[in-house]
């Protein structure tokens, strides 16, 4: 069968136009994602709250954390807490450690840029909560103030004090976006949080789309 230049050179126009249309894939921010050694989180505190994350394998692999009046120690899997594995630096984490109340765990993906928090409250009664569509500060691209914690769904953007639980949130889109939280630039070009004030600017269809509201936390 012969095929004329033509058509060749048309045909490599249409795969190298699908190429393009493609999304790229985020590359790591993480100098070295290894984790050798377990991250040893605690403060000044009568009641020696701490907040262990040991390695396995080069990741995460279990987190474990007390108080002196705990009479045992909590702890739980990351991988089965994530719902899948994860590659941390120890320079893109960080543990808040409210007195004995909670602690709770920033981190980001090496390989994917997604955000994750973890709030892990000492007192056995409370129940652990998981963020995995997280905005952090370890991220260039989002600024989030202290004291807050952003994170979004497929519909909205949500700003939270840590020590209040007050909420404020942002519409992002009047029907549900279709977001890949491993692959977060798609969607989010940057995010940037106050107290007063959220500012997004969203991708779509590889044009910036700026958001804003003012609020008050």
């Amino acid at each position: 069968m012969k095929f004329s230049l033509s058509t060749i050179f048309a045909a490599f126009i249409i795969l190298l136009s699908a190429c393009n249309n493609e999304q790229p894939l985020p590359k790591s921010f993480c100098s070295d994602p290894c984790l050798k050694d377990t991250l040893k989180f605690t403060i000044d505190d009568p009641g020696k709250p701490y907040v262990y994350i040991s390695a396995k394998q080069c990741s995460p692999d279990t987190i474990l954390w007390s108080t002196k009046y705990s009479e045992t120690n909590r702890k739980l899997g990351i991988v089965y807490t994530l719902g899948q594995p994860v590659n941390i630096n120890k320079d893109f984490i960080s543990c808040f450690i409210k007195d004995t109340s909670f602690a709770l765990v920033q981190f980001n993906d090496c390989s994917s840029f997604r955000g994750y928090i973890l709030r892990l409250p000492f007192n056995k009664l409370n129940n652990i909560r998981k963020i995995s569509s997280a905005f952090t500060n370890f991220d260039k691209k989002f600024k989030i103030a202290d004291g807050l914690i952003c994170y979004a769904d497929y519909t909205f953007l949500y700003v939270e004090d840590v020590l209040t639980g007050k909420k404020e949130q942002l519409k992002l889109a009047d029907k549900e976006l279709k977001i890949d939280w491993d692959n977060i630039h798609a969607t989010f070009d940057s995010v940037n949080v106050t107290r007063n004030r959220i500012f997004v600017n969203m991708v779509e269809n590889k044009e910036v789309k700026p958001l804003e509201k003012t609020i008050s936390l």
